[in-house]
């Protein structure tokens, strides 16, 4: 799949070079398809309100940032406020799967997944060892 099928859910202004320290990164499975993507960041922005920013990558390669405020632009439905309806999105966690938050112990890498291979368990990009499962 191309990255560039990615394009509509980056904040184009927001470049991804260079990578901003700190900022968490959402990892999908390579094959992802877009509006599983577009699910897997809204549930993201719904349960953390205190993000703003989200690195997007696929199968490990970074495509893109997207924010909160280029989401609720395109009308996302989840990240509008409460009390706003689309008679469509029910509340509550998706069915189809569940965000696993990680962070390095050592430093701020934040790391969130929707699929993890037992075998190649997230590790941090500093060289700090195998990033802690957040509960």
């Amino acid at each position: 799949m191309s990255d560039e099928k990615f394009d509509i859910l980056l904040d184009a202004s927001r470049p991804a070079e260079p990578l901003p320290d700190g900022i968490p990164v959402l990892d999908l499975p390579p094959g992802h398809r877009v509006d599983d993507a577009a699910d897997a960041l809204e549930s993201l922005f719904l349960t953390d309100r205190t993000l703003e920013d989200v690195v997007l990558c696929v199968g490990g390669r970074i495509v893109g940032i997207t924010t909160r405020a280029y989401l609720t632009g395109l009308g996302s439905p989840v990240l509008r406020s409460v009390g706003d309806g689309d008679g469509a999105t029910l509340p509550g966690e998706s069915l189809r799967y569940e965000i696993l938050r990680y962070r390095c112990p050592s430093c701020d890498v934040r790391l969130n997944r929707v699929h993890v291979d037992t075998r190649s368990a997230p590790r941090c990009p500093n060289g700090h060892g195998d990033l802690e499962l957040q509960r």
